[in-house]
């Protein structure tokens, strides 16, 4: 009975987690990243596409990004004529922890 307690509360904490890092990221980051409008950033999928080409495993994407969100630098970026096009992305305030969870839920994401 413990044990099946204690699966489904971990197991109800993931579920929770993803749910707040999609919904973060829906509220935040996918108002300019979007799945099909590239008029004020490059579109989501073309962001994790790149990322994912340079930074192949699940942690090196995660620190990666949430790096470069955290603290972001034309000279570290993967998208320089995007920052041309559209400007540098603005410092958003988010923490680090944040950040990670948005960018494990980015990496996990299939479309």
């Amino acid at each position: 009975m413990g044990k099946t307690l204690l699966i489904s509360s971990l197991f109800c904490s993931y579920l929770m987690s993803a749910d707040i890092y999609e919904t973060i990221f829906d509220g935040n980051c996918g108002s300019c990243h979007t799945k099909s409008d590239p008029s004020s950033a490059p579109l989501l999928q073309n962001v994790i596409k790149r990322y994912k080409k340079k930074y192949p495993t699940k942690k090196e994407f995660v620190k990666a990004i949430s790096n470069w969100v955290y603290d972001p630098n034309k000279k570290t970026s993967l998208f320089p004529k995007a920052i041309k096009h559209y400007s540098l992305m603005p410092e958003l305030g988010i923490d680090k922890e944040t950040l990670q969870g948005i960018a494990t839920y980015l990496y996990g994401k299939k479309d």
